[in-house]
């Protein structure tokens, strides 16, 4: 039998890093038995599906590496690969629903059913819909009123019982389960019936997915009883939790705008004025009514404020490279056994299996990430790691955006020990191209700026600098030494600590003498001179 498994995103907002997680996980047992990847795109939420969702998908798992052998763009078997253009199937497979007595119309309004609802309230199963009979003066009032049944599936009568590939034998009470939906007024299927409808035409073998998805399994399986096909194996993964314990939600770039917005004394008039976004849009977002992605960032972006990276577009955006991700999701509640972090592509295929995925939540260590994308960084060889650089900036922005590749180079190589994404590296080289306005921190300026004669050293390390006839590494560090020798005791950390604050604006950097040589001549005595000004005044002293 050959392995056939899925990744079926709805194209209606970005890449969560979870959905990339579920891809991963799927492809990752694909290859290791040697099987076919299945993209669908289930696209039938008409309102909120969208082609540059769609794309942006695509994008965002190609980026990753995450291919798939039929789908989109690709064709297979199976096509077509969106389900808004599979719509006569599953009403074909609806119609034997109704035919079998399986399924059936229900006639019930909006207001109905939540008036049932409330009259549940109370009770301990909570509401749970069952199926309603109409007399003939009911229905012809529902059609003189244009109302469009739904047509809901029959619960099954007892426990759902299956044995699930990560967690055993699972079993969903029949006292959990009611009559759902299976297909929609508009005529579209609901995820139900399509999910179903498609992974059994398709040949899907094995279904993994996320543990919030026990329950549509057992919807998913009384849909397969009721239709007489044998349903794939289903294998349901553990969820991803932040550091802090609660589930990673798109949700958490809102909470930190909101929390953002308060801690600067803003409302929803004053936001209104400083984002142009409508004051009752921002009433509804501050009272957690609204989570708008597109709201967040308006805020976070007015405020300066980072946002967490939740979508695969935002640690894309952030620097990180593909495959630090995928190796960082692959050990998202799966071990491949021993103390292996570090991995390539291969390795972790080979060593990929269900039995080895994990029950409980795994949680995302942004700072483990960052560690482990750096060593990725690290193993890149230096023109690699300069092409990668420009790339992410000419799709990005920053820094060296449209610098040239000859003033690229010599700049990382300064910082790649030290950065552990591409937005830092670019960050790093910052002061390059901007002249520091303001020194820091207090506490070295206090000890290599201000303390004794600092500022008048500074000045005469200007002054040789700038008496150099030839400016190279070797030229200025055998300047910069004999004033050591002379001047200070041969401690270089006298000389090299304020140099560094003058060009930078901060004691960090790389080896003092390609830092220097990094800048011309008459930028670095600018700069020295600028400096030892700005202490002079004695308001910054």
């Amino acid at each position: 039998m050959t392995i056939r498994c899925r990744f079926a995103p709805s194209p209606t907002g970005q890449l969560h890093v979870g959905g990339a997680r579920t891809a991963l996980f799927n492809l990752l047992y694909v290859r290791n038995k040697g099987g076919k990847m299945v993209l669908r795109l289930e696209d039938t939420d008409v309102a909120r599906s969208s082609k540059e969702s769609e794309e942006a998908i695509c994008s965002d798992l190609q980026w990753l590496g995450l291919d798939w052998d039929e789908g989109p763009n690709v064709g297979g078997p199976g096509a077509p690969y969106r389900q808004s253009q599979r719509l006569g199937l599953y009403r074909e497979n609806v119609d034997a629903l109704l035919k079998s007595g399986g399924a059936y119309y229900a006639w019930e309004s909006s207001d109905e059913l939540n008036a049932m609802r409330e009259a549940a309230q109370g009770s301990v199963q909570g509401f749970r819909y069952s199926r309603q009979e109409y007399s003939d003066e009911q229905l012809a009032q529902y059609r003189d009123e244009g109302r469009t049944p739904v047509v809901r599936c029959s619960a099954s009568p007892g426990d759902i019982v299956f044995v699930d590939e990560v967690l055993g034998e699972i079993t969903i009470p029949a006292s959990d389960l009611d009559d759902f939906i299976i297909l929609k007024g508009d005529g579209y299927p609901t995820y139900h019936m399509a999910v179903v409808v498609d992974d059994h035409h398709m040949g899907v073998t094995h279904v993994l997915r996320a543990q919030e998805h026990l329950k549509n399994t057992a919807r998913h399986l009384r849909i397969y009883d009721l239709l007489g096909w044998e349903p794939p194996k289903h294998g349901h993964m553990p969820l991803i939790f932040s550091m802090e314990g609660g589930k990673m939600s798109k949700r958490d770039k809102a909470k930190v705008a909101r929390a953002a917005a308060r801690a600067n004394g803003h409302n929803p008039e004053s936001l209104a004025l400083l984002t142009g976004l409508p004051e009752d849009l921002l009433v509804r977002f501050m009272k957690k009514k609204d989570h708008g992605i597109d709201t967040a960032v308006a805020i976070a972006n007015k405020l300066g404020v980072e946002l967490p990276e939740i979508d695969v577009r935002d640690f894309r955006e952030s620097g990180y490279l593909p495959e630090a991700l995928v190796n960082f999701l692959s050990l998202l509640g799966w071990s491949p056994g021993g103390d292996r972090e570090i991995m390539g592509w291969q390795e972790t295929v080979d060593a990929f299996s269900l039995d080895r995925i994990v029950k409980t939540a795994a949680k995302f260590d942004r700072e483990k990430l960052r560690w482990l994308n750096g060593v990725k960084l690290r193993e890149l060889s230096v023109d690699e790691l300069i092409e990668r650089v420009v790339n992410y900036v000419e799709q990005w922005g920053g820094n060296l955006k449209g610098v040239d590749v000859s003033i690229v180079g010599p700049l990382i190589s300064l910082y790649r020990e030290r950065g552990q994404t591409l937005r830092e590296l670019d960050d790093a080289v910052a002061w390059v191209f901007t002249a520091p306005t303001e020194y820091g921190p207090a506490k070295a300026i206090k000890k290599h700026i201000l303390k004794g004669d600092s500022l008048e050293r500074l000045s005469k390390i200007g002054a040789i600098l700038g008496s150099l006839s030839e400016w190279s590494e070797v030229s200025v560090e055998t300047a910069l030494t004999a004033f050591t020798e002379n001047e200070c005791e041969g401690k270089m950390g006298k000389v090299a600590q304020p140099v560094r604050i003058a060009l930078t604006g901060s004691p960090v950097s790389p080896s003092i003498y390609p830092t220097i040589v990094s800048l011309s001549q008459a930028e670095v005595v600018g700069r020295i001179s600028a400096c030892v000004q700005y202490f002079t005044d004695s308001s910054h002293n």
